[in-house]
């Protein structure tokens, strides 16, 4: 994805002028952090990072309700809350809040009433990488819709709570997650996210973002069917039936990724050849020139 505007650094005059004028923009990201040289070199499309509880106050002022605001520290939690709390009453609740370090538990729903949605608030949530994760929540929502930026295992319920990029939520139970084709049983206390939000690891066991959606969001189900009646006729739709008629997962072409198959069977990518050509279908027991027969 490519990246717009770099975090002003310091936040001066002119920064805040710009900031004024990108604010209003839909999925702008207000990054809220003292340790400046955490975010040095990134380059995050639409997102400001603001250091204390002056520059908060001024940022929560100018920011659109649908702006999403990422907090990296308890401390910098409290004083958004403080600010946050003041601007609902003018307009309404901020679309979303992402906490990398967990809040009090007093001020949990206090955040909940004054953002629509939150997420890293449970004290054994998982996020993605910091980089990635401001990767993710920067792109379009119709994109991010289909990733994970955070989830929480809850073993007493069996269930696991993930939030989307757009911020919403679903909750699936660990049954949906059987021992992979090759045996892995999959371990809901080593729970991470990765390749951008496209992949739940569930310690050496992996499940892709859009097999978990597809099967536990009907709106989703019907928009993927939608797309691949358009694509059943490419590489891509040719090797995601093939793939199925051999009982394979995304995750038996080591060593290409899961990622990797997925974009190719959603055709994000060209038809591959050379070497990645030969590894799929030496996995696949074809010769490559069959793949596109399936």
């Amino acid at each position: 994805m490519a990246f717009s505007l770099e975090f002003p650094s310091p936040l001066g005059a002119e920064g805040w002028k710009a900031m004024g004028k990108v604010i209003k923009k839909p999925r702008r990201l207000v990054v809220l952090d003292l340790d400046e040289t955490r975010f040095r070199g990134l380059r995050i499309r639409g997102a400001v990072l603001c250091r204390g509880r002056e520059e908060i106050a001024r940022s929560m002022r100018r920011a659109s309700p649908r702006s999403v605001w990422i907090s990296t520290k308890q401390e910098a939690t409290d004083d958004l809350l403080r600010s946050a709390q003041e601007c609902r009453y003018r307009r309404g609740p901020i679309s979303g809040l992402v906490t990398l370090e967990p809040p009090r538990p007093n001020s949990i729903p206090g955040l909940q009433g004054c953002f629509r949605r939150v997420a890293g608030v449970a004290p054994d949530s998982k996020l993605l990488p910091l980089e990635e994760l401001l990767d993710v929540l920067s792109a379009p929502q119709s994109d991010a819709a289909g990733l994970f930026t955070a989830a929480v295992a809850d073993p007493q319920s069996q269930t696991l709570a993930l939030t989307r990029g757009n911020m919403r939520t679903i909750t699936v139970p660990f049954s949906m997650f059987p021992p992979s084709g090759t045996g892995v049983q999959p371990d809901f206390s080593r729970l991470s996210l990765a390749d951008y939000g496209h992949t739940v690891r569930l310690g050496g066991y992996e499940a892709a973002s859009d097999a978990i959606l597809y099967e536990a969001d009907p709106e989703y189900r019907r928009k993927a069917r939608k797309k691949l009646l358009g694509d059943e006729k490419t590489f891509g739709a040719s090797l995601r039936r093939l793939r199925i008629q051999k009982g394979l997962t995304r995750n038996d072409f080591a060593p290409l990724s899961s990622k990797t198959i997925a974009r190719i069977e959603r055709n994000e990518v060209g038809k591959p050849h050379g070497e990645t050509l030969r590894t799929i279908a030496d996995r696949a027991g074809v010769e490559p020139d069959e793949i596109e027969s399936y």
